[in-house]
C-alpha cells in the first residue's frame, strides 16, 4: 500500500479539510464514500471495535473503564483501537469500555473534532460521578487521538476553536491515555513513542504546557512519514499503529492500572524500542507478537486508505 497525496493536498489553512476528501485519487478500488472496515469475524476484537460499546451502564468497572475514539471515517463503534480495549478487557478482569458517540467525519474535521471534545467530555464527568472510585483509561486513533488529547489538554492547535482542559476533579482517576498517529502530535515530547521526527499537521502548541501533567500517564505513538501525525507522506505508516503497538498499549494501561493481567497470547511478549513509562525511543519496535495478528492488515489497509483518516 503506497498512495500517497502531494502536499498541494495537505490539509490546512491553504487547503480547507472540507476539500480533502474531493483530492482522493480517482483509481482508488472503492469510492471515496466508503465507511466499512474489513475486518475477519476470526479476530477476536472484532465484536468490541464495531461495536458502540460493551460498557454496563449502571455497573462501576473494578478494572479499568476505558473511553475510546475512533478514527475519522470509521463506523460508529470503538473502531481500530477498540482492538487494544479488548486485549485490556481479556487481560484485566473487571474491566470494560464504551465509545465516543461523535461525526469522526473528514469533510466537516473542525466541527467533528470539536463534537468529539465534547462527547468526550461528557462521558468522562458523568463516569467519574456515578463511579468516583474506579479507575479510567483514554485512547484514540488519529481524528480521535486528536479529541483525547484536546479534551485532556484543552484545544490551541490553529483554526480550531480554543477550549479548555477538563477539569481535575473529573480527570483525577484517569491513569493512562493512548494516542496513535495524532495529527496534533509535537515531536520530542517525553511521552512519545516512536520514530517521528515533525509536529503534525495540526501541531498542539501547549503540548508542553498545558499537557504536562498528563506526560506519566500518556503513550502517544507516531512513526516518521506519517502523513498527518509527522507531516510526511505515508498513509500506510498512519495506518499500521494498532499492528505495531497494540501490545505495547495494551501493557501500557495495565502496568498504569496496577492490576495483574491474566495473559491470553500465544506470541513471545517481546517488546522493543520502546518504553513503558512513556518515554520516546528512536528505534521502531517490530509488530507486537500479541494478540493483534488476527487483523488482516492488508484488508484493513486497503479500505482504510480511501477514508484517509484524520
Amino acid at each position: 500500500m503506497g498512495i500517497s497525496l502531494s502536499s498541494a493536498t495537505l490539509p490546512g489553512p491553504k487547503y480547507p479539510v472540507s476539500k480533502f476528501a474531493a483530492a482522493l485519487p480517482a483509481n482508488l478500488p472503492f469510492p471515496p464514500s466508503a465507511r466499512s472496515i474489513v475486518i475477519p469475524a476470526s479476530n477476536s476484537s472484532s465484536s468490541a471495535s464495531n461495536s458502540s460499546s460493551n460498557a454496563n451502564t449502571t455497573a462501576c468497572a473494578t478494572g479499568v473503564h476505558m473511553i475510546v475514539a475512533r478514527a475519522s471515517t470509521e463506523q460508529p463503534g470503538q473502531g481500530i483501537i477498540g482492538a487494544v480495549a479488548t486485549q485490556v478487557q481479556q487481560q484485566l478482569p473487571g474491566s470494560d469500555s464504551e465509545a465516543v458517540d461523535y461525526p469522526a467525519t473528514l469533510t466537516d474535521y473542525l466541527n467533528s473534532e470539536a463534537s468529539g471534545v465534547a462527547a468526550m467530555t461528557k462521558l468522562v464527568e458523568n463516569y467519574a460521578v456515578r463511579c468516583p472510585n474506579s479507575k479510567m483509561a483514554l485512547l484514540g486513533y488519529s481524528q480521535g487521538a486528536q479529541v483525547v488529547g484536546d479534551m485532556m489538554c484543552g484545544t490551541s492547535e490553529a483554526n480550531f476553536n480554543t477550549t479548555k482542559p477538563i477539569s481535575a476533579a473529573a480527570s483525577k482517576n484517569i491513569v493512562a491515555i493512548i494516542q496513535m498517529g495524532d495529527p496534533a502530535h509535537m515531536i520530542n515530547q517525553p511521552q512519545d513513542v516512536g520514530n517521528s521526527t515533525q509536529n503534525g499537521i495540526f501541531p498542539r502548541n501547549n503540548t508542553a504546557t498545558a499537557c504536562a501533567s498528563m506526560e506519566p500517564l500518556t503513550q502517544s505513538y507516531c512513526n516518521s512519514d506519517d502523513r498527518f501525525c509527522d507531516s510526511g507522506t505515508s498513509i500506510a505508516v498512519h495506518l499500521a499503529y494498532v499492528q505495531q503497538f497494540g501490545t505495547t498499549a495494551t501493557k501500557f494501561i495495565i502496568q498504569k492500572v496496577g492490576g495483574n493481567a491474566t495473559s491470553t497470547s500465544s506470541g513471545n511478549g517481546t517488546l522493543t524500542g520502546s518504553s513503558t513509562n512513556g518515554t520516546s525511543s528512536s528505534a521502531v519496535p517490530k509488530s507486537d507478537a500479541n494478540g493483534f495478528e488476527g487483523v488482516s492488515w492488508g484488508l484493513v489497509a486497503c479500505s482504510f486508505v480511501i477514508m484517509l483518516m484524520l
